[in-house]
């Protein structure tokens, strides 16, 4: 294993970046942050993790897009991992915007490796892919050894990044690793994403100031973990030796149904599910109220019915174990965002 004593961070103000940063910290590594030019950098994540404000933590502007400023960056700081989340990270918004994807997860990727080949080919490359590169696969659970069909143009771009990674490792002898992340939720997830959606929707819901949330495809079956537990992986990745591909998941789907019930369960609400299709309702037993509805504005054009991953090598050469099951992972996230809303009023 190879200790980080330094480590750069792309995208340091999304989820998995802070709390990438948080873990790198509570090891010892100097971080660096990257966030959008025109951004300061600074994010709700950061504070409620206590990093704000941490001296060890330092935030740089760079847009991924300039292969140049890539190349700069690198040259200068020669980080011993480079972590690499930054990108379009929402699945719906590549339909609206293929090209912004391709370009933002793909060619971004790309100016990053090169950087590293040519600037800091020690650096470990640490990419944070994604199960969309499977698209619809015929065999469940999904492995390291999975053909890849992806079909949403977000899986595509993270295709592009995640080939990179074995092109370069391959032609180069970069030590350069791809996480290939299932869903991975917390309480520090963004609101587009269905789970943080219903976990702030039930919150509202509990204390009197929502009546009911709508979501798109609720027999969608998903890989639900806990964040923190992906990043802890991604950093064990970056300390070896060598590169190489993982799959991070629980081995357990669940719908976006169950997830929903689970959710309101944390709150102290039970859900009964009536209807069919587009028709389908939860609704709260005892006070006999509609809580969720489906709304087709919400499904997409591409949707995998099912993605479950197998993690074996992750707990044989990572010792990743899930912490987490699906009610805890949902009743951690309502209860965050039952605080949130009550500091809030």
């Amino acid at each position: 294993m190879n200790p980080i004593r330094r480590a750069l961070v792309t995208g340091v103000s999304g989820q998995d970046g802070a709390l990438l940063a948080a873990r790198l910290l509570e090891r010892g590594a100097e971080v660096i942050g990257t966030h959008r030019p025109g951004h300061d950098g600074e994010s709700w994540r950061l504070c409620e993790l206590g990093l704000a404000d941490d001296a060890r933590l330092r935030r740089v502007a760079l847009d991924p897009a300039d292969a140049a400023a890539c190349a700069t960056l690198l040259a200068e700081l020669q980080p011993d991992a480079l972590l690499h989340c930054a990108g379009q990270s929402r699945v719906a918004d590549s339909f609206r915007d293929p090209q912004a994807s391709i370009a933002a997860n793909g060619l971004a990727t790309l100016n990053l490796l090169e950087a590293v080949r040519l600037h800091a080919p020690r650096t470990h490359f640490v990419l944070a892919a994604s199960a969309e590169i499977f698209g619809a696969p015929a065999q469940a659970p999904q492995d390291e050894q999975t053909p890849l069909a992806a079909a949403s143009p977000y899986g595509v771009s993270k295709l592009l990044a995640h080939a990179a990674i074995g092109g370069w490792r391959a032609s180069f002898a970069l030590r350069a690793s791809s996480a290939i992340l299932f869903n991975h939720e917390s309480e520090w997830r963004d609101e587009a994403f269905v789970t943080r959606k219903l976990s702030r929707a039930v919150a509202r819901i509990a204390l009197g100031r929502a009546d009911e949330v709508a979501l798109g495809n609720l027999d969608a079956r998903r890989d639900f973990g806990y964040a923190p537990d992906y990043v802890a992986a991604m950093v064990a990745m970056a300390e070896r030796e060598i590169g190489a591909d993982y799959v991070l998941a629980t081995g357990h789907a669940a719908s976006i149904r169950d997830f929903a019930t689970a959710a309101f369960a944390a709150a102290g609400l039970t859900l009964d599910w009536f209807g069919d299709g587009l028709d389908e309702v939860g609704v709260e037993r005892g006070r006999e109220r509609v809580r969720v509805r489906v709304d087709p504005a919400f499904f997409r054009p591409v949707d995998a019915p099912l993605l479950v991953g197998d993690a074996a090598k992750a707990r044989r050469d990572l010792g990743f174990a899930p912490s987490l099951d699906l009610a805890g992972l949902a009743r951690r996230m309502v209860e965050a965002d039952l605080a949130r809303e009550r500091e809030a009023s």
